[in-house]
C-alpha cells in the first residue's frame, strides 16, 4: 500500500501547497486542515489521538511492536 495523500491534487493544480516553512517545521497538515476543515477534521480528530496513545504506550514501555507489525505484550500487561 502506498499513501500519496494529496500528491495527485497538487500535481493537477487542485490544491495549493503550503508555504515551505510550514513544511519544514512539520506543520503542513495544519495548513491542509485550515484549507479543508470539513473533509479533514473528522479524520484528524479520530486518528491522531489513537496514534498518540499508541506512541506514548510504546515510549513508556507498556507495549512494543515487531518490525513486521505484530504486537508484543510488555511486562506490564496482564497474563492470559
Amino acid at each position: 500500500m502506498l499513501a500519496v495523500c494529496a500528491a495527485f491534487d497538487y500535481n493537477a493544480g487542485l490544491l495549493k501547497r503550503s508555504p515551505r516553512w510550514l513544511g519544514t517545521v512539520g506543520l503542513e497538515w495544519l495548513y491542509r486542515l485550515v484549507q479543508e476543515p470539513r473533509r479533514l477534521s473528522g479524520r484528524y480528530l479520530r486518528l491522531n489521538p489513537a496514534f498518540l496513545v499508541r506512541l506514548i504506550a510504546q515510549l513508556t514501555g507498556m507495549v512494543s511492536y515487531t518490525e513486521e507489525g505484530g504486537y508484543l505484550p510488555s511486562k506490564f500487561s496482564r497474563p492470559g
